[in-house]
């Protein structure tokens, strides 16, 4: 797929910790904070890395996503081979197709969450060679964040609230009763009232 990236330039390492640079602006250090703050609260984890597999920077959720990725594994793979193989997929993309700019996606399943994950290419002023820019989606948690969301909006009971996650995040009404320890049918009731309240 082909893809334009005008990304934020500039990435500094201090005492091992990579931090974003103030370079990522050129108007001030107020907008390059903003930035970076915006970038540690994304919904989306956001991670860095050189075509050697270094981490360069990873925010808050990106971190998150490595530790669940890796319970299984060995902790000197920081990178998750799930993810590398999608970084090398775009590593060898480039070898083949040298003066065209990718993006590839891929889908990442573990027993709890879905990871929708992005890799391209970034250019930043500090490094003489691109880097891998990924982004990390959890999918059900953005699902479980827009289900809660309703729920607010609705003016769902907690009890309702519970089946109505459940409920976008696709299980079903079996499911839902064994997760929450109710019967079927009180779930069925539940989703009748709140269809009731949306239409409202």
């Amino acid at each position: 797929m082909k893809s334009t990236l005008n990304p934020p330039q500039g990435l500094t390492t201090q005492t091992g910790q990579t931090i974003l640079s103030k370079t990522f602006f050129s108007s001030g250090q107020e907008q390059s904070s903003i930035l970076k703050k915006s970038i540690e609260d994304s919904m989306d984890g956001i991670l860095i890395l050189t075509d050697q597999k270094e981490v360069l920077y990873a925010n808050d959720r990106a971190r998150r996503v490595l530790q669940q990725l890796n319970q299984n594994q060995s902790l000197i793979e920081l990178v998750p081979g799930e993810i590398w193989h999608v970084c090398q997929s775009l590593i060898h993309s480039r070898n083949l197709f040298p003066e065209q700019q990718w993006l590839i996606e891929s889908e990442i399943f573990t027993d709890s969450s879905a990871f929708h994950i992005r890799v391209r290419w970034l250019k930043l002023e500090s490094f003489e060679h691109s880097c891998l820019l990924i982004t990390i989606e959890d999918r059900h948690q953005a699902i479980r964040n827009m289900a809660i969301e309703e729920s607010e909006r609705y003016g769902l009971t907690p009890r309702e609230k519970e089946v109505w996650v459940l409920h976008r995040m696709g299980y079903t009404y079996k499911q839902t009763a064994l997760e929450l320890h109710i019967t079927p049918n009180t779930v069925k009731k539940h989703m009748k009232n709140i269809y009731v309240k949306q239409k409202s």
